[in-house]
């Protein structure tokens, strides 16, 4: 849910299929505010708990992959089970999304790119924030991050740590480039 849910606020480069120029005054505007998180947050939650697609999904992978996912049965949903269960889903997509904001504030511009900036209060407020730290498409954060998954995969009793080590890593990697690229002074 989670991780669907991150990606969400990029329906906003939808655009660039069809005309540059509306991709450039939306992008980082209409999916990555506030309002857009809310509304689609709530869209994902409640429609989870009708549909069921992740236990759907996950159904579909046990059959392909027997040992990769274990579903519980479903058991009869009172009507407050299914109202906070689809709150609880809503809150997860929301604080997805919001990550993503800081993400994109950080991973901007680049090579004959101008910075995108991110502009959370659209449409109430047209304030915008960007701190190119790295340029947009640089693959160093992938990588930390999936070789921290691959590391948790391998480890499972050191979760926290490799966590953290992650993190760590993903934040000097940060540093160093904001550094290099002289967006960031210490």
């Amino acid at each position: 849910m989670a991780g669907i849910a991150s990606n969400i606020p990029d329906w906003d480069g939808i655009p660039m299929l069809f005309d540059m120029q509306r991709f450039e005054s939306g992008h980082r505007v209409w999916g990555h505010c506030l309002l857009s998180i809310i509304l689609t947050s709530v869209l994902i939650g409640f429609m989870q708990i009708r549909w069921d697609w992740i236990g759907r999904g996950a159904n579909r992978l046990q059959s392909v992959l027997p040992q990769a996912a274990m579903v519980v049965a479903q058991h009869e949903k009172k009507e407050t089970d299914w109202f906070m269960g689809g709150l609880v889903f809503a809150l997860i997509g929301m604080c997805a999304q919001l990550l993503h904001l800081p993400c994109d504030m950080v991973v901007s511009g680049g090579s004959g790119l101008s910075d995108w900036a991110v502009q959370p209060l659209w449409p109430f407020f047209n304030s915008a924030y960007v701190y190119p730290l790295i340029p947009w498409g640089d693959i160093g954060p992938t990588v930390i991050l999936m070789a921290g998954i691959i590391a948790i995969a391998k480890r499972k009793n050191h979760i926290s740590q490799i966590a953290g080590l992650t993190i760590g890593t993903l934040n000097g990697y940060l540093v160093v480039c904001g550094l290099i690229r002289g967006t960031l002074s210490l």
